[in-house]
């Protein structure tokens, strides 16, 4: 594949148009976002968060064998 500097810059608007439209629309996506805090000021604070994180995780995604993943 040919690449130059137009596709280096449009290429990463296509990820953000999905996100937006993800975010926008998400009854008519497959997937889901989370923002979580980057930094923890101790090693219990860090724990928490991924507690949080991974309980989220669990509680959206679905068992469902009739859909095909791409």
């Amino acid at each position: 594949m040919k690449v130059n500097r137009v596709y280096k810059i449009v290429r990463p608007m296509r990820r953000l148009g999905n996100l937006i439209n993800d975010l926008i629309n998400p009854k008519e996506t497959k997937y889901a976002w989370c923002r979580y805090p980057l930094y923890a000021k101790t090693k219990h604070e860090k724990d928490v968060y991924m507690a949080i994180i991974i309980e989220h995780l669990d509680n959206r995604i679905e068992i469902n064998p009739e859909i095909e993943i791409q």
